[in-house]
């Protein structure tokens, strides 16, 4: 039986959420695109697994389900960066000759190839990043990092979870920079520090200085973090460390400041609450809400509804 596929969407929009079941494991194995992987069922009886899948600007986001017991084996290309970030098992799994849990992060890049032994009933989300992201260093070899994935598996799910119940929002590239750039920050936050990374306190203060000048620059659409990095020509990593010792907050915690100041502003005068946050690359409207308040001390709405001419 052939791959079934489903998507959602708008009529004339792009595609967000992408989803396909399977009644064949090669199929499956072979959905993913460059990890060059077979899949071994090990369970008797049918085989049951669908993939859903979100495409952002040079990442690519997937949560698979398997309901047999399957000894997955790949090798991704060079350039590329794969982790997995469990979110359901039955038991304990055996990845790259360790047991595994829910509670570790899944490398599965590395020159020598992956080995992952799943049990039945297994649900695993992925990323993939080509080409790597500079400044991400999860050594030569896959396996498991002791490294705690909860806070990056939180945002994937909140990511999967604007693609299904609000798609619409994810075709504005205000928003999907944002996810991207929030992720970045979570997995960066994962990764193993290079060690001639310190810089002097002089050219942290250039850097937050210069990195403010740029988002100040476009409050509307101001550069993600990544983009910030490039101009500044330093690693996400450095300029995390600069902005926590010249701000005390990270450059993302930054930019969602200045995003928030300027969504303020822009409340006082935009039809409606959604589309002031929208505007702005806010695509988790209760975070948003959040956010708001504890910055601010009221709700976006009581800002909107205050600056309303009278009817």
């Amino acid at each position: 039986m052939r791959a079934t596929q489903h998507t959602q969407a708008r009529p004339g929009t792009s595609v967000p959420l992408r989803e396909a079941i399977y009644a064949d494991a090669d199929e499956q194995a072979a959905a993913l695109r460059g990890w060059n992987q077979s899949y071994l069922q090990l369970q008797a009886g049918g085989f049951s697994g669908r993939i859903r899948r979100i495409d952002l600007d040079g990442m690519h986001l997937f949560i698979e389900d398997l309901q047999a017991s399957v000894l997955q084996t790949g090798c991704l290309a060079d350039g590329m960066l794969a982790l997995g970030v469990p979110l359901r098992s039955r038991a304990p799994g055996l990845f790259c000759g360790r047991p595994c849990g829910e509670d570790a992060l899944h490398v599965f890049s590395g020159r020598s190839g992956f080995e992952f032994r799943c049990a039945g009933d297994h649900q695993m989300l992925g990323i993939e990043l080509t080409p790597t992201e500079p400044g991400l260093n999860f050594g030569s070899q896959a396996g498991l990092r002791r490294a705690a994935p909860q806070a990056l598996r939180s945002l994937l799910l909140k990511v999967f979870e604007t693609a299904r119940t609000r798609p619409e929002s994810m075709t504005e590239a205000a928003v999907r920079s944002r996810m991207s750039d929030a992720l970045l920050d979570r997995i960066s936050a994962l990764s193993d520090a290079p060690a001639d990374e310190e810089a002097s306190a002089d050219s942290h203060w250039l850097w937050v200085s210069r990195a403010r000048e740029l988002i100040a620059a476009d409050l509307q659409q101001p550069p993600t973090v990544a983009e910030l990095c490039e101009q500044l020509g330093t690693s996400r990593r450095s300029l995390q460390l600069a902005f926590q010792r010249v701000l005390g907050v990270s450059p993302l915690a930054y930019l969602r400041a200045a995003r928030l100041g300027a969504a303020r502003r822009s409340l006082k005068t935009a039809p409606s609450v959604t589309e002031a946050a929208t505007q702005l690359g806010f695509w988790h409207f209760g975070h948003f809400a959040k956010d708001y308040q504890a910055m601010f001390g009221e709700l976006p709405s009581q800002t909107h509804r205050r600056h309303q001419p009278p009817v």
